[in-house]
């Protein structure tokens, strides 16, 4: 395993600092530190195009053969973690926002199964990959709660629920891999990890394949690219 320089990057108070350390080196500092950060589609996503960070087959009729995705960076989109460190070596990581979606028919989404959504999911409590960077959410499945719910679209109203489901190892990871390499392609930072949805207040049923989060994540630099991070707040809560 390649040893990288830690590098410390000034984004604003707001948004936190960067840091790389080596994954060979003991007491590393995470990859991401507690703040604010945008989020946006991952660039090799099983089911793109349209591109998205989220997707959660059959959500609408059970049925994991139909495909529902959700794109991060559509017009009006505006998806951000923040990630906030408890003490102790835990964290918390909440993925919150707008994005745009629906049933993916080839190319394009459903005219009438499609719209934007309101996002909102916490995992509780998250630690870092021992002997990494990374973070990862390790505990029972079903701990870690949160919705989706169109707002506009002939679908608007509608809501399901969200939890998480493990592989067996994780229910979520944010980060680029023991290697650092990036996941699935993508040289940078990611989110990954599987749900289970279900009707709010109803039973959420077993896991359909392919629901799951798949974004990446949207580290500024020095200067104006972290304005950004302040604009796309500003705008998030003037639509709430």
């Amino acid at each position: 395993m390649s040893i990288r320089t830690p590098l410390m990057r000034a984004c604003g108070a707001s948004i936190g600092l960067l840091a790389l350390a080596s994954s060979a080196h003991a007491g590393m500092s995470p990859i991401l530190s507690p703040g604010t950060y945008a989020l946006a589609n991952h660039p090799d996503g099983n089911a793109a195009t349209p591109y998205y960070g989220m997707r959660a087959d059959g959500l609408r009729t059970g049925n994991a053969n139909d495909t529902y995705t959700f794109d991060f960076e559509a017009p009006g989109a505006a998806m951000f973690t923040d990630i906030t460190d408890n003490g102790g070596g835990n964290y918390s990581i909440r993925i919150y926002g707008q994005a745009f979606g629906g049933r993916d028919i080839g190319g394009t989404y459903d005219a009438v199964e499609s719209g934007m959504v309101s996002i909102e999911f916490t995992y509780a409590v998250a630690t870092q990959v021992p002997g990494d960077d990374d973070f990862w959410v390790t505990g029972p499945d079903m701990t870690n709660n949160g919705t989706i719910a169109f707002i506009s679209g002939a679908l608007a109203g509608e809501a399901y629920a969200l939890t998480d489901k493990s592989n067996g190892s994780y229910s979520f990871r944010l980060g680029d891999e023991d290697n650092d390499a990036g996941h699935r392609g993508h040289d940078g930072i990611s989110g990954w990890g599987w749900m289970n949805h279900g009707p709010v207040g109803g039973q959420i049923g077993g896991h359909l394949n392919d629901t799951d989060w798949l974004f990446t994540v949207i580290v500024p630099t020095p200067g104006s690219t972290a304005l950004l991070g302040f604009a796309g707040l500003a705008t998030l809560r003037r639509r709430r």
